[in-house]
C-alpha cells in the first residue's frame, strides 16, 4: 500500500466487530497484511504475527484495556489471511511490583482473553520480557545495551491495538503508550519514563522494530479528569486504524479534542510523522460528545511530581489507583488499606483533581528542596543520571574534528600576562563567558599517569560531573580513542543556584584526542545543550611529561545560563563582588578537579552520587517504611511515646507480613480473602492521611539519599 492512511470508523450503536471491519476496509489493512503474510510464506513457508493490546487495566471490562473480543476478531482475520503462528504479547509492567496476578498470561485471562478465537483457532499469550535478544538497539541511543523479545523482533507482522483513554502523565494514552509494553523491563515506569526520556525511547523503538499497523479501540472509551487512575466509561462507537502508530495517536488525540502534542511521550514521534501530502485521513475528526479530559494543571503537576519526587511518586501511585481486589490483590496490606481509604477520595470529580494538583505540587517542592540539599551538602547521596547521546554522529565530518585543535589550541595565549591565583588559575570575561586556565604538577610519572587516567575520560573526572554517555567515532591503530561524541551532565553551576531554579548543566560535545610520546591532548566543543543550560562549554586538557612528574593543564571557555532570580541578582552585583564570586567558583573547580585526577591516578573512585541502578529496589515504598522511621523516632522520645505502635495501628496488624493466599488454583492464580469495607471505620481514613503525608515526605527525602 502506497502512502500512509488513517481510517476513523464511527457509527453510533454499532457492534465493535462491525466497527473494526469497517476501519480495516477503509484503511486497506487486509491488502497490506495479505501482502506481508504472502511474502513470509514465500520465504519460509510460515508466517508469524503478533498483536500487542493494552493490558494496563485493573478490572474486567475496564476501558483502559483493549476489548479482548476485538483482538480475537482481528486474530481470526490474520488466520484467514494465512498466518500460521498468531500471538498476543505484552510485558508485566510496573503494577506487577505491587499487585498479584500481573503475570502476562494471568492478566490476559482475568481481563477476558480465552486463548481461542471465535472461529476456534488457538493462540498463545506471550510474555515479551522473556526470550529477549540482547543489545538490539544502536550504541549511543537511549536504549543502547538493552534487548527486545524475539517474539516481537522476528515477527513477520507486528500490530499494536490500544485502548482509548485519558492519562494524567501525558493527557492521553494510545498506541505509542501501549508500545512501551513491548519492552522487557518489568518496572516500565522506572526504566522507560524516569531513567530515560519516554519520547526518545519510543522513537528508538519505532526506528528498530516498528508495528506494521496500529488500531485504537474507541468503542467504549475511558475519559475523565482522573485519567488512568479512575477512568469513566463512555460509549464513543469508534475504531481507528492506521498504517503508522504515531498517526493513529495524532488522530486519536484530535478525537478527544486535544492538541496531540500535549503528550511528552508521543510528541517527538508525532513531529516526525505529521500528516503530509502522502497521508490520507478517512472519516470524521470531530471530538467525542460529552468527553472530559484531564485538567492541564493535573498533567503539569504530575510531571513535576514525577521529575522532582521520584520515590514519593512511586509510593503514591499504588495508593491512588482504582483496582478490582478480587482479580488483582495488593501484595502489601498497607497499600491495600490506604488504597481502599483514599483512592475514591482522590478520584472524586473536580475536588479530587484539585486535591491531586495540590499534592503533586507539594511533593514536587519537597523533591526540589531535597535535591538542593543534596547538591549543596550531600552530593554522594544524589543519584547519577542517564543521558544518552542526543545528536546524529553522521552530522560531523572528520574535518569538523580536525578543526578543533586549530580553533581552540591557541586560545590560552589570550590569557597571557594575567595574574595567577592560589590554585594556579587565571581568567577573564569574554562576551559574557568566562575564559580560564590552570595547571598542576602531579607527582606521577607520565607513562603511569596516562595509563591510569585516560585522556578521553577527563571530563568525567571533573568537579560536579553527575552523569552522561560517550560514543566513540574514531580510533587509531593502537585502539586508542581519537574522536568521540560525549554528553555531560553537571550539577547546577554555581551550586548555590540550586536554591533559586538552577538546573543541571546538560551539554553535548564533539571531542578530538592527540597522542604523542610525552604529551596527550583532548579538545572539546559544545554542539548542543538539551535544556538550554549552556551557551558554551569548550575546552582543552593537556597531559605532558615534566621531569619525573606529569603536568596537567586545563583551558576552558564557559557560558552558563543563570535562572531568572540569579540573573537579576547578577545584574545588581558590583564588579568587585562579581570577580570575587567567579574567582572563588573557579578556584574550587580547579582544586577539586585536580584532586580528582590525582585520586584516579592512584586508583581511587572519585565519582559523586549513587549509581543509576538497573534494578531498582523492588516495590514502590509502602507505608510500612514509615514503621522503621517511627521506631527510630520513638526510641529517642521521652515519656514512652510509641510512634511505631501508632503507625502499626493505623496500618493494621497484618502489615508485619505479606498475606498468604487462601488457595492457589491449578492455573496458578492466587486467591485471597478480602476484608469487607465496613470492617475499617471511616474515621481511620482521616488519621491515615497524616501518615500518608509523612511517608511521602520521607520518600521525597529518599530521592536525595536521606536516611531515617
Amino acid at each position: 500500500m502506497k502512502g500512509r492512511v488513517v481510517a476513523v470508523a464511527h457509527r453510533p450503536g454499532a457492534a465493535g466487530a462491525e466497527l473494526l471491519d469497517r476501519a480495516i476496509a477503509l484503511a486497506g489493512f487486509r491488502e497490506a497484511a495479505a501482502e506481508r503474510i504472502a511474502a513470509a510464506l514465500g520465504r519460509t513457508g510460515a508466517c508469524s504475527a503478533i498483536v500487542v493490546p493494552a493490558l494496563d487495566a485493573f478490572a474486567k471490562e475496564s476501558p483502559a484495556a483493549t476489548d479482548p473480543r476485538l483482538v480475537e476478531h482481528l486474530l481470526d482475520l490474520l488466520f484467514d489471511l494465512g498466518a500460521t503462528d498468531v500471538r498476543v504479547g505484552s510485558s508485566p509492567g510496573t503494577a506487577s511490583l505491587w499487585l498479584e496476578n500481573r503475570e502476562v498470561f494471568m492478566t490476559a485471562e482475568l481481563l477476558g482473553y480465552r486463548y481461542d478465537t471465535p472461529a476456534g483457532r488457538p493462540y498463545d499469550v506471550v510474555d515479551l520480557a522473556e526470550d529477549v535478544a540482547p543489545a538490539v538497539f544502536p550504541e549511543g541511543g537511549p536504549l543502547a545495551g538493552t534487548g527486545l523479545a524475539r517474539a516481537w523482533l522476528d515477527a513477520d507482522l507486528r500490530l499494536v491495538f490500544s485502548a482509548n483513554r485519558t492519562d494524567e502523565d501525558d493527557g492521553y494514552a494510545l498506541c505509542l503508550a501501549t508500545l512501551l509494553s513491548v519492552l522487557p523491563a518489568a518496572d516500565r515506569d522506572q526504566h522507560y519514563r524516569r531513567r530515560r526520556d519516554a519520547g526518545e525511547v519510543i522513537i528508538e523503538l519505532l526506528a528498530t522494530a516498528p508495528p506494521h499497523f496500529a488500531f485504537i479501540d474507541a468503542v467504549s472509551s475511558g475519559h475523565g479528569g482522573a485519567g488512568g487512575r479512575a477512568l469513566r466509561p463512555l460509549r464513543t462507537d469508534t475504531v481507528i486504524a492506521a498504517s503508522d502508530a504515531a498517526l493513529a495517536d495524532y488522530v486519536g488525540a484530535l478525537k478527544m479534542g486535544l492538541d496531540p502534542f500535549v503528550s511528552g511521550l508521543a510528541a517527538p514521534s508525532l513531529r516526525l510523522a505529521r500528516p503530509g501530502p502522502d497521508t490520507r485521513i478517512l472519516g470524521p475528526l470531530d471530538a467525542y460528545g460529552d468527553w472530559v479530559n484531564v485538567d492541564a494543571r493535573v498533567i503539569a503537576s504530575t510531571a513535576e511530581r514525577r521529575r522532582s519526587a521520584v520515590a514519593a511518586d512511586r509510593s503514591i501511585r499504588p495508593i491512588l489507583q482504582k483496582v478490582d481486589r478480587e482479580l488483582f490483590p495488593f501484595r502489601d496490606p498497607a497499600n491495600d488499606w490506604l488504597n481502599e481509604a483514599l483512592a475514591d477520595l482522590a478520584a472524586a470529580g473536580e475536588g479530587g483533581g484539585a486535591l491531586i494538583t495540590l499534592l503533586n505540587l507539594w511533593l514536587g517542592e519537597l523533591g526540589k528542596a531535597a535535591l538542593a540539599w543534596g547538591i549543596l551538602f550531600d552530593k554522594d547521596a544524589l543519584s547519577r543520571r542517564d543521558a544518552p547521546i542526543n545528536i546524529d554522529p553522521g552530522a560531523f565530518s572528520l574535518a569538523d574534528y580536525r578543526a578543533l585543535a586549530g580553533e581552540l589550541g591557541g586560545r590560552s595565549a589570550l590569557l597571557s600576562g594575567l595574574a595567577i591565583g592560589a590554585e594556579g588559575l587565571r581568567w577573564r570575561f569574554d562576551d559574557g563567558a568566562v575564559e580560564f586556565d590552570g595547571a598542576r604538577r602531579i607527582a606521577q610519572p607520565f607513562a603511569r599517569f596516562v595509563e591510569a587516567v585516560e585522556i578521553g575520560r577527563t571530563i568525567q573526572f571533573m568537579n560536579d560531573y553527575i552523569g552522561g554517555d560517550t560514543l566513540v567515532t574514531g580510533r587509531d591503530r593502537r585502539g586508542r580513542v581519537t574522536r568521540q561524541i560525549e554528553r555531560n551532565l553537571y550539577l547546577p553551576q554555581p551550586n548555590y543556584t540550586a536554591l533559586g531554579g538552577g538546573v543541571t548543566i546538560d551539554v553535548t560535545k564533539i571531542e578530538a584526542m592527540e597522542y604523542q610520546p610525552r604529551r596527550q591532548r583532548m579538545f572539546w566543543k559544545t554542539v548542543r545543550s538539551e535544556n538550554d543550560s549552556a551557551i558554551a562549554d569548550d575546552g582543552v586538557v593537556t597531559f605532558e611529561a615534566l621531569g619525573e612528574d606529569t603536568l596537567v593543564t586545563i583551558w576552558g571557555r564557559q557560558h552558563f545560563r543563570l535562572p531568572p532570580l540569579w540573573a537579576a541578582i547578577d545584574r545588581e552585583l558590583s564588579p568587585a563582588i562579581k570577580r570575587a564570586l567567579v574567582t572563588e567558583a573557579y578556584d574550587r573547580f580547579f582544586r577539586r578537579t585536580f584532586g580528582n585526577l590525582e585520586a584516579v591516578a592512584e586508583g581511587r573512585d572519585v565519582r559523586i552520587g549513587r549509581p543509576a541502578s538497573d534494578d531498582p529496589a523492588g516495590e514502590p515504598l509502602p507505608i510500612k517504611r514509615l514503621e522503621s522511621l517511627a521506631r527510630s523516632v520513638g526510641a529517642g522520645a521521652e515519656g514512652g511515646f510509641d510512634l511505631a505502635g501508632l503507625v502499626k495501628g493505623l496500618i493494621a496488624p497484618s502489615s508485619e507480613a505479606r498475606p498468604e493466599p487462601l488457595r492457589i488454583d491449578a492455573d496458578g492464580f492466587r486467591h485471597f480473602q478480602g476484608a469487607p469495607p465496613a470492617a475499617r471505620p471511616a474515621a481511620r481514613a482521616t488519621s491515615a492521611l497524616a501518615g500518608v503525608f509523612r511517608e511521602l515526605e520521607f520518600a521525597a527525602k529518599v530521592d536525595a539519599g536521606a536516611q531515617p
